[in-house]
């Protein structure tokens, strides 16, 4: 093919053969699931062959494990990308596996990972890229990694990654490189060939190469052909690299460019120029050279390169040395593995001799190997010579003891002719065959030659025994003469990957390998389906009639581990895999009869001599032997060990057949008093009988059977349900019960036959706790458990102590059944009967008797599967829980265990560490992290990679607070990876589950919970925002459970204080602010439940803005957050919601960048946040800041529409308003005071009193609200109580004078009257002048202060204690007219004073500590009035002009006009505190209101 377009293909055509031949392997490789399926396991193959291999010294470092992982990761996440159909979900796993492969890809690959070479990781990563790339439709990069690929790694890339792709792009540039290695092989081969001198030279010698060949070589031949193929392979590598960089550099080039680069072609030069072209057919081996087997993992390539790199360094002395090692075979080469479903061998098949004639290579280190590519198989030759080409004879290195060989009978041709050698195979497995000659040697003198025998047939098998017993004798020459060439065309040499040294022949007849059953359902000591399989401590598993036969031998360590085994006594059966293998046979029962366990022996005609399969084949470990001495101890060791084995008997033949009918004639007596007999006592002596007669025998499949009838279950169940003896009770438990552990079907006749559940149930709870097993071998419905009320009494076996084990071995262990029966309970049904059946548990006190079962290994994951649902269903037990608990158990399972067992444990973790108090919570934290042989926070940040979607907010909650144990000042992945996963996971709109999760999670970091476990976080910020209720119910809860000591209290707050703080820092400052971006899409979900836990959280990171450190982030919450509080402040119907918008929104006050964000948004919350103002404090920050804004109109925010008008010109003219607590009082000319409810802005008079007999000219309320006062013109002041139907008179104090205004406290009442100055009267009745020659026309008090608004346009300070008085403020005066203080008002500090219009300013605005001004009313109009609220400043004219004003600001905002009579005049003006009503009354008796909006 290269000889076509080599010279005449331009750049851009190479390009588009590129693209179209990558483009067509890959989509082919994208399309064959099962052949990625298979390539990924061979690759994996390789890589276990080299961790079994080579390293077992050497300590893999946790990086090196993730870099292995993220290629895993890398993988499995490319295969969920092209199995899904989402796009979103497709486009995701792509972007996650890009991030692992790109990992391995740009490793070092001069280094090595975990003992694997880095070019073998990166070479494989970029394959994957390759696909990656395809999937995104981007066949540049596609093209470019697959060549970046055959870059890193040629060698690996043409015989496992792409082989077929290399014969396309690359073979036909290497054909001089092909025919020089042609030539030199066989230069080499007709040194060896007999008679070569009567060939040509260019006759086809391939034809002629075989095993003798290879095998009579001598050592310097040997070595030629070692670096023969070394150098090929070095060749075809180098050249492979040098096109791919040529075909990347055509890539990469650009045709377009002006100074575009042609890249130079370049060429394969052999190191020698071949002499001859090469045939149109190319043998397989002379394309790739020496294939590598999987098997053999890495070490003969890292081998062969480092002893390249040692022997330029190395001496000349020493290479007489190095020749002699060169020819030393290597023991551990002698069995390669390969996969069973590879092997398809067809004798029929045209080119099966050109086949087999190119199978023959050496490995660069000197292993004999083959390539079968028709098949895919890889396979190594035996070792043998023949004594008619050389005279040598091997040593015990080159081939451990030759054994004895069985051959069919010969042929006097014994030379080497074309097509007739068939080279004798070795297998990786064990291959079972009725047609298996088992024959000895037919004459001793040829025990220890390859004797012969006739043959009738072609499917005669040959026997090659390597282990012979005691016929061995070890000789260590052997010879082919015997040997017919042509029958070994039709039989094939198998070996066993089990350590199995017995290579058995299978007739050609057989074309595909026979199916098996999965090897973990199969004893390795029967090779036989598992029939009772226990497993070991060793973790190895067994027939458990096999292993006690081994045991009973007197071995004491493992078959295949030989490890110790300290335990005497077996385990009990391995259920799990028992159920396994029952629904195994069920889908293949053809299959499963055939290697189902036999109790007869099998072949019991033969001598025992004759048997072939030793009793046990541990695997066979890879060894590297330096000397002679030790390879002949470790031929003598298996020799040995297969002589004691081979004459041993199988383990299927424990009992006879005449012993099992023995048991059986002794059983049916006793079977039969127990269906017939109507004397209990006998039926019971009988049951006890029977039960001896079945221990004895072992469980006997036999025995079983007859055991099963339905009669004799009937028997059994009637003397159940009729027997008193615990001991009969117990012992008819027991058979029941190993009846069905053997048969699931004797469970169906039991229910049958009418075993009641409540009979049971009912020996159950008089406490025979063996009913247990029983209970739960029959698989009563979770339903029908829970009607029973099972859960009391199995709580109560659980908390029972073990007894002591007597001679009745149950199946499994009453306890175990308890457990199993409660999880069947609990977490069966639906969510509502998991709940209710979680607390029946907790208040049966399971909880304490679960915690405490954690040490048993066998029921963990159920305890922590009913703990995690109790906790769920109850929050509250989580303290019980956490308290008890010993981490370690739960998290030696977690490392240990699958993604299930994994998601188990972290459901269970992160519900106990939700805990009230934080330093418990925190000592629980630091156990989860130190704890463990292995790092947790790792393995979670592992186990987050690969969880379930649902499950990764649990896990990044869990990995976060254990990241957060120390002060989060340097950089952490795992902080980084579990914030960034929170953060993905508010984004998936897709998954609300997702979402919620991830809502939850975040809503327990902060650690505000409650003893229940439920968040308080919502009603610690409305606390904050003024609505407290919420939060003092849950202290008030709370506190029984509290601590007393001060200390612990304040150590307990501390705490908690800096982890919040920690978790509100690490959050907010993640990527500059992400998650308030996250958080403002969460928003806009229509899950109600989702939106207010979103708004929560975003509420309370906010908040937590204002206690942290200004990073910059303020700005991201703003930009992202604050339309969204906006938008619930607007359209919210919760008050709750409301308040919380309100607290967040008044963080973003103090950033003036916010404020002016907010400014813009000011008319339409303006009247949403006045409606607040009366729940919450926080409302009123937010106004002021609002309006003190210059940028806000201050005009656009209000709106005033009167409301009402009352007509009371009745009792003459309206002197005196006064608003308190949602009522209005008014006092007249006629000396009346009226009470109205001024609740639902239109007044209705409620009382009217009339006790002064003048006109009222005055009320006053002080600050304590508990008094009224009232002073008159009839020269008295009356002080009010307040009573629930009205105001009531308690006081009347003469003070002879009349009083024009009052203001008083509890000690004085200070009053204006006639004359200058102002009256200080003592509630003793003590009256005292203070005449500082002005007179007063207004009073204010603040303590001890009386503040005295004279004419002159001055205010007087009056110290009450001292009866003095100073000038506090004295305004300009004016020639003409009079300069009056009308109206002062006192609040938050300020003294607002109004009085006659001067140079346009009508009123100040003074600091009381400082005497300053700050502001003035600038107003052309007198102010003869003055009401005052939280935000505005209401001033009036006598003529009944109202200017309204911003408190704050002192900016005019609006102005209302009271409607009156011509000559009327504004007598009062006052206003509610939070300022949405304004109400004046005038001198025609009218009162008129205003709603302020």
């Amino acid at each position: 093919m290269a000889a076509n377009y080599r010279f005449t293909m331009d750049q851009k055509d190479i390009v588009r053969l590129l693209v179209t031949t990558v483009g067509s392997f890959i989509q082919d490789r994208l399309i064959d699931k099962e052949q990625r399926a298979k390539h990924k396991e061979q690759c994996a193959e390789r890589l276990a062959a080299e961790d079994g291999s080579s390293h077992k010294d050497r300590e893999v470092q946790y990086s090196d494990q993730a870099v292995l992982a993220n290629l895993d990761w890398g993988i499995e996440a490319l295969e969920e990308a092209i199995n899904t159909s989402n796009m979103e979900t497709k486009l995701a796993r792509l972007d996650h596996a890009e991030k692992m492969l790109q990992v391995c890809a740009l490793l070092n690959s001069h280094h090595t990972t975990a003992g694997v070479p880095n070019f073998y990781l990166s070479a494989w990563a970029h394959l994957n890229l390759s696909y990656l790339w395809t999937l995104r439709s981007n066949v540049h990069n596609s093209v470019v990694h697959l060549l970046d690929m055959f870059i890193v790694d040629p060698f690996f890339s043409r015989i496992d990654f792409a082989p077929e792709l290399w014969k396309q792009l690359f073979l036909p540039h290497m054909s001089s490189i092909v025919g020089w290695y042609a030539e030199a092989r066989q230069k080499l081969m007709m040194e060896v060939i007999p008679d070569s001198s009567d060939l040509s030279f260019t006759a086809d010698l391939n034809q002629c190469f075989n095993d003798s060949l290879i095998f009579s070589m001598r050592p310097d031949q040997v070595e030629k052909l070692q670096n023969l193929e070394q150098l090929y392979r070095e060749y075809l590598d180098e050249n492979t690299r040098l096109f791919a960089k040529y075909y990347k550099d055509c890539m990469n080039s650009d045709p377009t460019s002006a100074k575009k680069v042609i890249p130079m072609l370049p060429i394969a030069e052999p190191p020698a120029t071949p002499l001859h072209e090469v045939s149109r057919f190319i043998p397989e081996f002379v394309k790739f050279g020496p294939i590598l087997p999987r098997s053999a993992g890495f070490s003969p390539i890292i081998q062969a390169k480092y002893a390249a790199r040692e022997a330029s360094r190395m001496n000349t002395s020493v290479s007489g040395q190095n020749q002699d090692e060169s020819s030393i075979w290597d023991p551990q080469d002698s069995l390669l593995e390969e996969n069973e479903d590879e092997f398809d061998f067809k004798p029929n098949d045209e080119n099966m001799d050109s086949e087999i004639r190119n199978q023959e290579l050496l490995s660069p280190n000197g292993m004999k190997l083959f390539d079968d590519h028709e098949t895919g198989s890889t396979m190594q030759t035996t070792k043998l010579k023949n004594q008619n080409h050389s005279p040598m004879t091997f040593s015990p290195m080159d081939f451990p003891k030759a054994p004895s060989m069985k051959i069919p009978s010969p042929k006097p041709d014994m030379h080497c002719k074309k097509g007739s050698i068939t080279v004798l195979r070795l297998l990786s497995r064990p291959i079972a065959d009725s047609n298996i000659s088992t024959s000895l040697p037919a004459s001793p003198q040829l025990s220890n030659d390859f004797s012969v025998s006739s043959a009738d047939s072609e499917s005669e098998m040959i026997e090659f025994q390597t282990i012979c017993g005691k016929d061995y004798v070890g000789t260590r020459s052997t010879s082919y003469e015997h040997v017919n060439i042509k029958e070994l065309e039709h039989s094939s040499l198998v070996g066993s990957d089990e350590g199995n040294q017995s290579c058995i022949s299978l007739p050609l007849s057989e074309k595909t390998s026979r199916t098996r059953p999965p090897k973990d359902f199969v004893c390795p000591i029967t090779s036989q389906i598992f029939y009772d399989p226990v497993t070991l401590e060793t973790g190895q598993t067994y027939e458990r009639k096999a292993i006690q036969e081994w045991i009973d031998r007197g071995n004491t360590t493992c078959p295949i581990t030989r490890q110790p085994l300290s335990a005497g006594v077996l385990p009990k059966t391995n259920y799990v895999l028992k159920r396994l293998i029952t629904s195994w046979k069920e889908q293949y029962p053809n299959l499963a009869q055939e290697f189902s366990y036999s109790e007869t022996p099998k072949n019991s005609s033969n001598s025992p001599h004759t048997k072939e399969t030793p009793l046990f084949t541990p695997p066979r470990k890879a060894f590297n032997f330096p000397s002679h001495k030790i390879t002949d101890d470790y031929t003598n060791q298996r020799t040995k060990r297969f002589t004691q084995t081979a004459v041993s008997t199988s383990p299927t033949s424990v009992l006879s057949q005449a012993t099992i009918e023995t048991i059986i004639n002794g059983l049916k007596p006793h079977v039969s008093c127990v269906c017939t007999s109507e004397n209990l006592q006998e039926c019971e002596a009988a049951v006890l009988s029977i039960a001896r007669l079945w221990k004895d025998s072992k469980g006997d499949p036999a025995i079983h059977s007859y055991l099963s009838k339905p009669t004799i279950v009937k028997g059994f169940v009637e003397i159940l349900s009729a027997s008193l003896s615990r001991e009969v009770l117990r012992t008819v438990v027991y058979i029941l019960s190993e009846l069905i552990s053997a048969d699931e079907n004797v469970g169906e006749t039991l229910t049958s036959v009418d075993l009641d559940i409540v009979c049971l149930a009912s020996l159950l709870k008089k406490g025979l706790v063996e009913a247990a097993v029983l209970i739960y071998q029959l698989r009563p419905e979770s339903a029908l458990l829970s009607a029973y009320d099972f859960i009391p009494y199995l709580v109560q076996l659980i908390q029972k102590q073990n007894e002591l084990s007597d001679d009745l071995q149950f199946v499994m262990e009453p306890k175990d059944a308890a457990l199993a029966m409660l999880e069947q309970i609990v977490m069966g049904g639906d969510e509502n009967s998991r709940s209710l059946n979680a607390l029946s548990l907790i208040s049966a006190n399971g909880l304490p008797a679960l915690v405490k079962c954690l040490d048993n290994v066998g029921g963990k994951i159920s305890i922590l599967s009913l703990l995690s649902c109790c906790m769920h269903a109850d929050k509250s037990c989580r303290n019980l829980v956490a308290n008890r608990l010993e981490v370690s158990a739960v998290l030696e399972l977690f490392h240990g265990g699958n993604d299930c067992v994994k998601a188990i444990c972290i459901d269970f973790l992160s519900q106990i560490v939700q805990l009230n108090r934080r330093m418990m919570c925190n000592h629980i934290l630091q156990k989860i992290k130190d704890g463990g042989v292995l790092s947790t926070m790792h393995a979670l940040l592992v186990h987050l990679q690969t969880a379930s979607i649902e499950q990764q907010p649990v896990i990044a909650s869990l990995l976060l607070q254990l990241d957060l144990l120390v002060e989060p000042h340097k950089m952490s992945i795992y902080r980084e990876e579990a914030i960034e996963t929170l953060i993905e996971a508010l984004y998936r709109r897709d998954f609300p589950n997702c979402q919620m999760k991830a809502l939850e999670a975040l809503l327990s970091l902060p650690g505000r919970l409650t003893s229940s476990g439920l968040s308080y976080i919502e009603a610690w910020l409305l606390k904050i925002a003024g609505l407290d209720e919420a939060y003092n119910s849950l202290v008030k809860a709370e506190q029984p459970g509290k601590s007393d000591n001060l200390t612990e209290i304040m150590e307990e707050e501390k705490a908690a204080f800096f982890w919040e703080k920690r978790v509100a820092f690490v959050l907010c400052n993640h990527e500059n602010g992400s998650i308030f971006k996250a958080l403002e899409e969460c928003f806009k979900v229509n899950s109600l439940e989702m939106a207010n836990s979103c708004l929560i959280i975003a509420t309370w990171l906010t908040h937590m803005l204002s206690t942290l450190p200004d990073t910059g982030v303020r700005d991201a919450a703003s930009k992202s957050l604050l339309g969204e509080f906006i938008h619930v402040l607007q359209s919210s119907k919760n008050l709750e919601e409301k308040l919380l918008a309100t607290l967040a929104l008044k963080t973003f006050i103090n950033d003036p960048v916010a404020l002016e964000e907010l400014g813009k948004y000011a008319k339409c919350i303006y009247k949403a946040l006045r409606k607040l103002k009366r729940n919450s404090a926080v409302v009123a920050d937010v106004i002021k800041a609002l309006t003190n804004m210059s940028s806000v109109n201050a005009t656009e925010l209000w709106n005033c529409t009167e409301v009402v008008e009352l007509d009371s010109c009745g009792n003459g003219e309206v002197l005196s308003l006064l608003h308190l607590k949602g009522h209005i009082f008014s006092s007249h000319s006629d000396g009346t005071i009226k009470v109205w409810d001024a609740g639902k802005r239109v007044l209705r008079l409620i009382q009217e009193v009339r006790e002064h007999k003048k006109a009222v000219t005055c009320l006053y309320v002080p600050k304590s609200c508990d008094k009224l006062y009232s002073g008159s013109l009839d020269k008295t002041i009356r002080v009010w109580a307040f009573k629930p139907e009205g105001i009531h008179c308690v006081q009347v104090h003469d003070v002879k004078e009349p009083v024009l205004d009052l203001t008083a406290n509890a000690k004085w009442a200070c009053y204006v009257s006639q004359g200058t100055g102002v009256k200080v009267y003592s509630w003793s009745g003590v009256a005292k002048h203070i005449n500082f020659h002005k007179y007063v026309k207004c009073l204010a008090m603040m303590g001890d202060s009386l503040y005295c608004g004279c004419s002159g346009y001055n205010i007087q300070e009056v110290d009450l204690c001292k009866f003095t008085s100073s000038t506090f403020y004295s305004g300009t005066k004016k020639l003409l007219g009079r300069q009056n203080i009308y109206a002062l008002h006192i609040h938050d500090g300020l003294l607002f004073a109004g009085g006659s219009a001067v140079d346009g300013t009508a009123g100040k605005v003074f600091c009381l500590s400082t005497k300053a001004v700050r502001g003035s009313f600038s107003s052309g109009l007198d102010i003869q009035r003055m009401a005052i609220n939280n935000d505005l400043v209401f001033t009036a004219t006598k003529s009944g002009e109202i200017e309204v004003w911003l408190r704050e600001r002192v900016s005019r905002v609006t102005s209302i006009k009271m409607r009156s009579g011509g000559h009327a005049k504004l007598t009062s003006l006052i206003s509610d505190m939070d300022g949405g009503m304004l109400y004046a009354a005038s001198s025609e008796g009218k009162i008129q209101a205003w709603a302020i909006d």
